[in-house]
């Protein structure tokens, strides 16, 4: 049937389904006169025109551009063919606000439809999701380990500085906090030097295995309920055995430096490590198998919260605990156990030809290892987050319940208690450690082997006595021979207990540090000084203008071509502005310059200032010997 061309209010509709998926169903053009059909002519679809094909083998967002090339949402949704594709074949155009009502339906099911191909793609992606969800904690544990790092050195810098009387760090952030941060940046820009005829391969490999041994070992460490990143059923002696790969590094870095200091610094790190490993692995083991019956950490801590604050380990085997921690700061290679990187024999021992970032890695592993070792004295013999006190109900202060989620998330806010329980008995003994720093004398070598040899290792070996008293009495059966050594350990006990009052009670005085003078201080009214300069020293260096924190001095100098060197023209100081800190003085390479006298004389001439007796008040011999004066005492 044939519509009349003159008919303007005639509606042509395309019926029947368009998409290339349906392999040329049957379509109808229906022309319409209100609700009456005028006309309707089957007509094909696509089929045999090969447009169907090419979307055979497609993916939705593959064949849209071969059907939609033409459609202006085409670009934007993709299900508009779909709803706009039999508009443009049927050759008609709905009416604006059918228009507008299409569009906000594609968004809302183009929406649906982005979210559903979301979620399965995550789901095709579930494995790598998988990988990427692993990585987290330990990039937590990680993050939080460099902090801890920083935080230990920028303690030990302010203990340090209230033990010796001096101001510690205070310009790079508050409290100076950030200066360790500072200093490791700094590291990270420096040149790396490599000895040209050592191993380079074991030179750049051994500070990596010092660091890495260590980290791994942070992997074991229970930090609070259920909150530990692998529960191993041997993780003290996975500690163990990793820590123990740390002295292979080092004696690695040593040989690679072709050096004769860092040789033996690599040497006595091996040998020293050889000798506490083993005193150390025993307390461990009387541990696990006597008091816990297993060789996890979670486990140990368990065991020792079951009786609460007299359940810890430390009064169950006293001894062993003394034991532990000796081992365990000769482990870190802390004073007075540095023997590996002695200043004044060795100049830095292992050290020594390292730089930059190599030299900043030896510089963390050795906080590191200071830090793991303090975590696990907290896990085998302080109950690790447990905080039984006697008389003090923390226990039902702190009655949380444990399903119960910081914003709703699976943290628990009884982990962060948890955590900062193990934090604290952590840094107490890291505060021990840096205490005994400044406390004790470095040991002798032979020293250091006797001590872990004949005294530790026996003790070690009888120390699986519960009872106090028995262990005493069987660890000075067991050094028969050695008697001496009862004696030498009470003498050494009284001396380092009156070294550790002598240094805590230095820590409570006010800093005797003269600080840098940053600006021009209020002189007496007899300061007459002044800074002297001769000319004729002066080789324009300009070093005086280099060290002068107000950039005080004036240099003019021309360059010699003939004899390239530099002859001074002009040398100036304003002495209104001069803060007379003495520094230009003091690294002036020539004594090109120096201070006259500060302040002014009080007599005229300065023999005048030698006083004899008569100036002291004693009267002249001549008076003394005359008879007619007599002394008189008053009574």
């Amino acid at each position: 049937m044939n519509v009349p061309a003159t008919r303007k209010d005639l509606m042509i509709v395309n019926m029947g389904p368009q998409h290339p998926s349906m392999h040329g169903v049957l379509r109808l053009i229906v022309t319409l006169d209100g609700e009456d059909v005028i006309d309707c002519e089957p007509i094909l679809g696509y089929l045999h025109r090969g447009m169907e094909k090419i979307a055979e083998n497609r993916t939705i967002i593959q064949y849209l551009p071969y059907v939609t090339r033409w459609d202006y949402l085409a670009t934007m949704f993709t299900e508009a063919i779909t709803v706009n594709g039999p508009e443009q074949l049927g050759n008609i155009q709905v009416p604006k606000r059918m228009k507008l009502k299409l569009i906000v339906e594609m968004i809302i099911d183009t929406t649906e439809v982005q979210d559903i191909n979301y979620f399965s793609g995550l789901e095709s992606f579930k494995e790598v999701y998988g990988i990427l969800w692993i990585l987290v904690p330990i990039l937590i544990l990680v993050l939080g380990i460099t902090i801890s790092v920083l935080a230990i050195v920028w303690l030990e810098r302010e203990i340090s500085a209230g033990i010796q009387q001096r101001i510690g760090p205070e310009y790079a952030g508050p409290f100076g906090i950030l200066q360790a941060l500072a200093d490791g940046t700094k590291l990270l820009f420096k040149e790396n030097l490599i000895p040209s005829r050592g191993d380079i391969r074991l030179f750049s490999i051994g500070p990596s295995i010092s660091v890495i041994s260590i980290l791994i070992s942070y992997s074991v460490i229970p930090f609070g309920y259920n909150f530990v990143l692998s529960d191993f059923n041997i993780g003290v002696f996975l500690w163990i055995a990793i820590s123990s790969i740390a002295p292979i590094g080092l004696l690695m870095s040593g040989y690679g430096s072709n050096n004769k200091y860092s040789f033996l610094g690599g040497l006595r790190a091996a040998a020293q490590s050889i000798s506490y490993e083993i005193p150390l692995t025993l307390c461990v083991l009387s541990i696990s198998l006597r008091l816990s019956n297993s060789l996890s950490t979670v486990d140990i801590v368990d065991a020792q919260s079951k009786y609460g604050f007299w359940g810890w380990n430390l009064w169950r085997q006293p001894i062993g605990f003394i034991v532990f921690l000796i081992s365990s700061l000769a482990e870190c290679e802390r004073l007075p156990f540095d023997l590996p990187e002695a200043e004044e024999e060795l100049v830095a021992g292992y050290q020594t030809e390292y730089s930059g970032i190599r030299f900043g890695l030896f510089y963390v592993a050795s906080y590191l290892n200071l830090l793991i070792s303090s975590l696990f004295v907290t896990v085998l013999y302080l109950g690790g987050s447990n905080i039984s006190i006697p008389y003090i109900f923390v226990s039902e202060f702190f009655e949380i319940n444990k399903t119960y989620g910081v914003f709703g998330t699976t943290i628990d806010l009884f982990i962060t208690i948890d955590l900062f329980i193990t934090l604290a008995k952590t840094y107490f003994f890291l505060f021990v450690s840096i205490i005994t720093r400044w406390s004790l004398p470095r040991l002798r070598m032979d020293q250091l082997l006797n001590l872990g040899w004949k005294f530790l290792l026996p003790i070690s070996l009888e120390r699986n006595k519960t009872k106090i008293f028995i262990d005493i009495y069987d660890m000075f059966l067991m050094v028969t021979g050695f008697m001496n050594y009862g004696q030498q350990t009470v003498r050494a006990a009284r001396y380092i207990g009156q070294s550790f009052i002598i240094i805590l009670s230095h820590a409570n005085r006010l800093p005797v540090t003269i600080q840098y003078p940053y600006e021009k201080l209020i002189t007496s009214e007899r300061f007459r000084g002044r800074i002297h300069f001769e000319f004729d020293k002066c080789i324009a260096c300009e070093v005086c203008v280099r060290v002068c924190p107000i950039d005080l001095p004036v240099v003019d100098w021309k360059l010699e071509t003939d004899i390239r060197k530099k002859r001074l023209l002009n040398y100036s100081i304003d002495f209104g502005i001069c803060i007379f800190c003495g520094n230009c003085i003091e690294y002036c390479p020539t004594n090109c310059l120096s201070m006259t006298e500060e302040y002014e004389l009080s007599t005229y001439d300065r023999h005048e200032l030698n006083y004899n007796q008569i100036a002291l008040g004693r009267l002249p011999m001549s008076v003394i010997d005359d008879y007619t004066i007599r002394t008189i005492q008053i009574k």
